[in-house]
């Protein structure tokens, strides 16, 4: 069910939540969306196939109440820390093969640089050895 809500000029609306949003601001600019984000780090930035899910801090610039991770291309649910960290939610159990994930925080229609979050396989680094 769509929703239509006319916010008066100096007032704020504040949407809380997962929701598609469409704003129609006629030829006011949108505000709140700044410089784009840049991502310096992932905290942590390997995980291992099948492991227990964890949470993942980005540290970086530019992060404000509409940063919007995105994790191999999907949005994530996003926890605002402060302006230079977010977190969200990294599920390894889902991974069962290595792999490298692409790690950006959006505000708005403005993406961050991209960092790589990597799965290793369980166990890669004995393989072969004999103990």
């Amino acid at each position: 069910m769509a929703q239509h809500y006319e916010v008066k000029a100096g007032e704020t609306l504040a949407i809380h939540g997962p929701a598609n949003v469409v704003i129609n601001t006629g030829s006011v600019p949108v505000v709140g969306q700044g410089e784009a984000p840049t991502v310096e780090g992932l905290d942590p930035d390997t995980a291992v196939c099948g492991d227990p899910d964890l949470q993942m801090i980005v540290d970086g610039t530019g992060f404000n109440q509409a940063s919007i991770i995105t994790f191999n291309g999907l949005d994530e649910p996003t926890a605002l820390l402060s302006d230079t960290q977010v977190r969200t939610n990294v599920k390894p159990s889902l991974f069962t093969v290595a792999a490298t994930c692409p790690v950006a925080v959006r505000n708005g229609s403005q993406s961050s640089n991209s960092v790589n979050f990597t799965f290793t396989e369980a166990g890669g680094a004995t393989r072969g050895r004999k103990r």
